[in-house]
């Protein structure tokens, strides 16, 4: 028979209260708040900014709170552009057969013109229990979301089954081949993640009346960039002659921007308008529920396209006219006449089919159509996962009655370099936000409330301790 002695019984039972002491622990939000509240403060007033994208300083910054906190960290220097830096953290887990959650975030931000703001957008001033600031949506602040959750969970003396690891990169804004790309290529063996966690979606209080929808990002619109040109002869303003290059140009755009692309709707999309539509009332919720029945899709999807800019992208192919270019001195017929073309794709679109489209629609053989980012990724990540049901789960939580929903983002991000790996990636800055608020990012007086930082904090916390603990 085992004899146990005393001082056995004892360092077991001390052993078994301090292991559901850490599986049991819960911040004290309030001085989490103050704490937290205060790094964000200090992210936004690092610029950062893309171009000219130099991010030394707050990757240093981040080491440094990375080392304060006894969190594991290293960090790179891409030598080509040593402004280029980024940092990986990690927690270890106890079970190396597991492959790791990734943490994925960006410290670049896109410019500011600080004359146009109310407040400077590098000084993370707060006004009415609102921070302001460059970054603060896209995306420092879920970046402060993961890396606080973290050292919340290393203060604890957590000891995860699952690895976790933080990535912040730079470069994401210009999709540079120094950022996500770079950290692929070169330190593949260091990442090699089980999912990724990074931006995409949020949770809208105002994209369907009554509901408060989080939308988590698992597949991507795929960017298609194409140059348009037209070539000829130059000559005097004065004689303009049939078939010079601007009216060429001129008449091959109009095709374009005038084409309406036929709707299409996707498996993502689909779920999304099912899971919504299961929450609402009256004709819009079993229109939303049966939008793929040939008979409803036939006479309301049209209608759909045009409940926003947003929603239309979701369900077609877009062409957006973004740069126009010709000419030199206003009585000069140009010898050549040039646009770009910002086509966004849905996963299942072949470019090249949707080239020949173009060509069919412009119809002159005078134009000449170059593509100049040919997209890759077209796969959707799998929502049904244990990280999307539990990240749903803890958004439920956090806000019961919520519909969390799979999503299509209509932008890119650096998830689609993992996904053209095959890993499943899942977007989402886990905060409740209006439609006004989403359009500050890479606009005027970005913000994010101080309520809202702490709700998606939270769930950051809990969905990182629940997806990696100790099952």
């Amino acid at each position: 028979m085992l004899k146990l002695s005393l001082k056995s019984i004892f360092i077991f039972i001390y052993q078994l209260l301090f292991f559901l002491s850490v599986i049991n622990a819960t911040p004290n939000w309030e001085q989490v708040q103050t704490e937290s509240i205060d790094l964000l403060q200090k992210y936004i007033q690092i610029d950062t900014s893309n171009p000219p994208g130099d991010v030394t300083k707050a990757i240093k910054w981040l080491a440094e709170i990375c080392e304060k906190n006894n969190i594991l960290y290293r960090t790179f220097t891409v030598d080509e552009d040593p402004r280029r830096m980024h940092l990986l953290a990690e927690i270890k887990g106890i079970k190396s057969d597991l492959k790791p959650l990734l943490l994925l975030n960006h410290v670049d931000v896109v410019p500011a013109d600080v004359d146009a703001w109310q407040y400077n957008p590098f000084s993370g001033e707060i006004h009415d229990g609102i921070i302001y600031g460059r970054g603060a949506l896209d995306m420092k602040s879920l970046g402060m979301m993961q890396l606080i959750s973290l050292i919340l969970l290393t203060r604890e003396g957590w000891v995860p089954e699952r690895t976790v690891k933080f990535l912040a990169v730079a470069d994401e804004e210009i999709l540079g081949e120094y950022g996500t790309q770079w950290m692929i290529k070169n330190h593949w063996d260091l990442l090699d993640p089980q999912w990724v966690w990074d931006e995409g979606g949020f949770g809208s209080l105002d994209s369907f009346p009554g509901l408060n929808v989080f939308a988590i990002a698992v597949a991507q619109k795929k960017s298609f960039w194409v140059d348009i040109e037209v070539k000829g002869l130059s000559g005097h303003g004065s004689r303009p002659y049939d078939g010079y290059p601007n009216e060429v140009l001129a008449t091959a755009l109009s095709k374009v921007v005038n084409w309406e692309t036929p709707i299409e709707i996707n498996t993502v999309v689909d779920e999304m308008f099912f899971r919504v539509g299961d929450n609402m009332k009256g004709i819009e919720g079993l229109v939303l529920k049966n939008i793929n029945n040939s008979l409803i899709n036939y006479f309301f999807s049209n209608a759909l396209s045009k409940k926003s800019t947003t929603v239309n992208a979701m369900i077609r192919n877009t062409v957006s006219l973004t740069k126009i270019q010709s000419g030199y001195k206003t009585n000069i017929i140009p010898e050549k006449a040039s646009a770009s073309l910002d086509i966004r794709l849905l996963p299942e679109t072949n470019h090249e089919y949707f080239l020949n489209d173009l060509h069919n629609i412009v119809d002159d053989k005078r134009v000449k159509f170059i593509p100049q980012r040919v997209p890759r990724n077209n796969f959707i990540s799998d929502w049904n996962s244990d990280f999307f049901n539990t990240i749903s789960s803890e958004i439920k939580n956090q806000q019961p009655g919520a519909v969390v929903t799979p999503f299509m983002t209509i932008g890119g991000t650096d998830s689609q370099f993992f996904q053209d790996r095959g890993v499943d990636c899942y977007g989402i800055v886990p905060i409740l936000i209006s439609e006004s608020d989403i359009q500050t990012m890479h606009g005027i007086d970005e913000r994010i409330s101080i309520e809202n930082f702490m709700l998606g904090l939270k769930i950051s916390y809990k969905t990182i301790k629940n997806v990696c603990g100790v099952k």
